[in-house]
């Protein structure tokens, strides 16, 4: 039946029959939406005003309040937050730079300092040459006392073994003899409360020049100190590291 013989000219003024379950089915080919007051080109309106360029990203900067996150360029992720960001993604994976130092001159002391003490787990990675063979000492937060309990394992034509007890440092066996050394350390600090002992497990890479001696280590143990976390790692000996030695510190919290 045509509306107009009901007097209606517009579906505002239509009557729904509820009983005949009309509300149960969609009202089909209206046509496109003509006046600026319709939802849908008030939306449409809506959405090209805050919508300016390509890649742009909608969130909700409080309740009922929408703002835009603007593209970014180069390897980015999401991050989440009030408001959320792109953020670049860590040049470890989830690993994040906890410090580094690089030598401009030849010194008996490579260090980081200033570890933050949200990282759970340390990845310390060592980098060296030079021209000494003496032993390299491993401290944490500097700490001389006899808080180091570690073994060593040297795995070589003869396995050896040696155990440390209340050490006042962890002693890293360098090769003897002339010509330059190559020192490469790598290893974990896992401390995941403060009131634990700090335990590692690390891996010594010397190499000796002048006498062909290509040795490996693996150093297990901890550090005895329950009061607080590892804020710097150092590394000493009686010579002399060579200019750009580098010590990089990675965390994970």
């Amino acid at each position: 039946m045509s509306l107009l013989t009901k007097g209606i000219t517009r579906l505002s003024g239509l009557d729904i029959d509820v009983d005949k379950t009309w509300l149960g089915h969609l009202i089909k080919n209206l046509g496109e939406p003509v006046d600026d007051g319709d939802a849908l080109r008030r939306q449409d309106a809506l959405l090209k005003s805050l919508l300016t360029q390509a890649g742009e990203m909608i969130y909700a900067s409080g309740a009922g309040t929408p703002a835009v996150l603007a593209p970014d360029t180069g390897d980015k992720f999401l991050k989440a937050g009030i408001p959320p960001s792109w953020a670049s993604v860590p040049g470890g994976g989830f690993w994040e730079l906890a410090g580094e130092t690089i030598l401009g001159s030849s010194q008996g002391t490579i260090e980081v300092t200033g570890i933050s003490t949200a990282y759970e787990i340390l990845w310390i990675q060592l980098m060296s040459t030079w021209s000494h063979g003496w032993d390299v000492l491993m401290r944490l937060n500097n700490d001389s006392g006899p808080n180091y309990d570690y073994s060593r394992y040297l795995f070589s034509s003869v396995y050896g073994r040696s155990a440390y007890d209340n050490d006042t440092e962890v002693t890293m066996y360098a090769p003897g003899g002339e010509g330059q050394l190559f020192y490469q350390l790598h290893g974990f600090i896992f401390q995941r409360l403060a009131s634990w002992r700090k335990t590692f497990c690390l891996h010594w890479y010397p190499y000796n020049s002048a006498n062909g001696s290509n040795s490996f280590y693996i150093y297990q143990g901890y550090w005895n100190n329950q009061s607080s976390k590892v804020t710097s790692v150092r590394f000493q000996n009686g010579g002399s590291f060579d200019a750009q030695a580098r010590l990089l510190v990675l965390g994970a919290t």
